[in-house]
C-alpha cells in the first residue's frame, strides 16, 4: 500500500465511519478540521481528505469497525510505515485480516496481510520485520 492508496481508501471510509458512529456532518467536520462544503465533496467522492485528513481519520477512529477492517488494529505502525516508506517493527496485526504465506525458506517465512497488503518476515512465531515492499524483506532473508 502506498500513501495515495491509503488516502483514497480513507476517502471512501469517511462516510462509513461517520454513519457507524451516528455522527452528523457538522460533528465530523469539527473532528476532522474541514468545512462542511469540503466534507460533502469528500462524501460525493469529488474531493479528498489528503494525507493529514486521512491520518486524522484513522487516528481518531482507529477502533471503529470500518477502519479496523481496512487497515488492521495497529494504526500507529501503519502510519509510520507509510511515512517512513521503510521496514519497521512491530507488524500491523488485525483480527479481521488473514496472513497469507508468500515464501518459506530456512525456518523463515514472508506473509502478506489481506487487509493492509503489508508483508511481514517471521522466524517461527516471532515477527522480525514488516514492510510494504516485498523486496525489502527478501533482502533480509538473504534471497
Amino acid at each position: 500500500m502506498k500513501r495515495e492508496q491509503f488516502i483514497a481508501l480513507c476517502d471512501r471510509k469517511e462516510k462509513l465511519v461517520r454513519n457507524e458512529l451516528g455522527y452528523s456532518q457538522e460533528k465530523m467536520c469539527a473532528l476532522l478540521g474541514v468545512s462542511k462544503k469540503t466534507l460533502v465533496e469528500i462524501e460525493k467522492w469529488r474531493s479528498s481528505l489528503g494525507w493529514q485528513g486521512a491520518v486524522t481519520l484513522c487516528t481518531l477512529f482507529q477502533n471503529t469497525r470500518e477502519i479496523t477492517l481496512a487497515f488492521g488494529t495497529d494504526i500507529p505502525a501503519l502510519l509510520r510505515a507509510l511515512t517512513e516508506d521503510a521496514a519497521y517493527l512491530p507488524p500491523v496485526d488485525s483480527p479481521h485480516a488473514q496472513w497469507v504465506s508468500i515464501l518459506e525458506l530456512n525456518g523463515q517465512s514472508i506473509e502478506q496481510n489481506s487487509a493492509s497488503q503489508l508483508y511481514r518476515l517471521r522466524r517461527g512465531a516471532e515477527t522480525m520485520a514488516s514492510s510494504f515492499e516485498l523486496a525489502e524483506l527478501r533482502k533480509r532473508m538473504n534471497i
